[in-house]
């Protein structure tokens, strides 16, 4: 995994330096704003991070403007997942836009500065997108063409293209194939029910752990839909089960966890089905004991014997699989994927799918939106907006009330 260190954190913006010129004294700034957590489990803080002067040949300085908070940066916040031994202090956020501003002397994919670009950098970076400048290899950089909202892009790298791998490359999805996914709160699910649904006109049952949840995937062309409620994974199998009828899946796609694929797995092809996991927080060794509570129903055969698929469907969860695209070892692939979703996207192929847009100084509130589970899609981070009122979405806001109460007092007015 990629880490770099990072820069020390400083509480002023500007120093006092001589200049070569004349002697002069001059005021230099180089600190940027940033969402720092310093102890896992407590709020972040907005913090002003002294800049990195110097980069390294392989590295890019990009002027953020949007980031994608997700699920996984709020679970590494809220310190649910110690064994990642994240390092402190620690920027959030690890998928972001924006734009070059600078270029180390390697450059083999030609950038330019003020190329506007989409970064995809490793989960555990200690140095995220929720700074207003941030240094990131060059590996990890594509251009994004101006057809493309910057804030959309922000939202779709990971999510889509941790499933274009899955489905190009390992699962030879294909029209009308029936697959299953599950979809929670945030984008990983979501964004694999719109390629597969878009792109590869699947048919999707999907299992949404949200009603508001539910509401989307529908609207992104799901076959079926089908919500859990409360955990409650008898009730939940019996969804599924009447959902799928006598046919089975040729893969489920889990992006949730919490062990849903021990119950999918009853309704996959036992022979050549597959079981998916892009949790980013999957663990092979702790899977075979996160099994949910549920009851299935005894089936047996034309001849009264018990189910013979209980073997195939063991295998099945034997052999999941695991794919996250940060991780993947072949960089060009890691790279092609990304640049296929942006084309995809510059095509009008697939869509992002934006919840809610907070200033990078409303970065708690953020948090706590998603852990509340009150977004449905991507929650993005305007991290060159101080606050509200100055966003362009702000601007819009105040605007149209402002016309609203202008229409209001001309109609008391006649």
């Amino acid at each position: 995994m990629l880490t770099k260190l990072l820069p020390r954190l400083s509480g002023k913006l500007c120093e006092t330096t001589i200049s070569k010129y004349g002697g002069q004294c001059i005021s230099v700034c180089y600190a940027h704003k940033a969402a720092v957590l310093r102890e896992a489990g407590k709020p972040v803080a907005l913090e002003t991070v002294k800049k990195n002067e110097k980069l390294k040949n392989d590295e890019v300085r990009v002027k953020v403007h949007y980031c994608s908070l997700n699920t996984t940066d709020v679970k590494i916040i809220a310190g649910k997942h110690a064994e990642l031994n994240v390092p402190l202090p620690f920027i959030p956020g690890h998928e972001f836009s924006g734009e070059i501003v600078e270029i180390g002397q390697d450059n083999p994919h030609h950038f330019n500065r003020g190329d506007r670009v989409v970064v995809m950098n490793d989960l555990q970076d200690p140095n995220g997108g929720l700074i207003s400048e941030a240094v990131v290899k060059n590996r990890d950089v594509w251009t994004v063409p101006q057809s493309v909202p910057l804030k959309e892009m922000a939202v779709l790298p990971y999510g889509h293209g941790t499933a274009l791998l899955t489905f190009a490359l390992h699962c030879n999805l294909k029209e009308n194939d029936l697959i299953l996914i599950t979809a929670g709160p945030a984008g990983m699910g979501l964004a694999a029910i719109d390629l597969a649904v878009s792109v590869y006109k699947a048919k999707v049952i999907a299992v949404c752990d949200t009603e508001s949840s539910s509401d989307l995937v529908r609207q992104k062309g799901a076959h079926k839909v089908v919500s859990m409620t409360k955990n409650n994974y008898t009730k939940l199998y019996k969804n599924v089960q009447d959902a799928m009828g006598d046919k089975k899946a040729k893969l489920a796609y889990d992006a949730v966890g919490k062990g849903l694929l021990h119950l999918l797995a009853d309704f996959v092809e036992p022979t050549n089905g597959q079981l998916i996991s892009v949790d980013p927080f999957f663990n092979a060794s702790k899977f075979p004991t996160e099994v949910p509570e549920f009851e299935r129903p005894k089936r047996k055969d034309k001849e009264g014997k018990p189910d013979q698929d209980q073997e195939s469907k063991a295998k099945l969860i034997q052999n999941v699989r695991h794919f996250d695209l940060y991780e993947y070892p072949d960089v060009d692939t890691y790279r092609q994927m990304i640049a296929d979703t942006i084309e995809m996207r510059s095509e009008g192929m697939i869509a992002g799918h934006i919840s809610k847009i907070f200033p990078l100084a409303k970065i708690q509130q953020a948090i706590e939106f998603i852990q509340q589970k009150q977004c449905t899609g991507k929650v993005l981070i305007d991290v060159q907006c101080p606050d509200e009122d100055d966003c362009p979405e702000g601007k819009e806001k105040k605007d149209k009330k402002s016309k609203e109460g202008d229409g209001e007092k001309k109609k008391s007015k006649d």
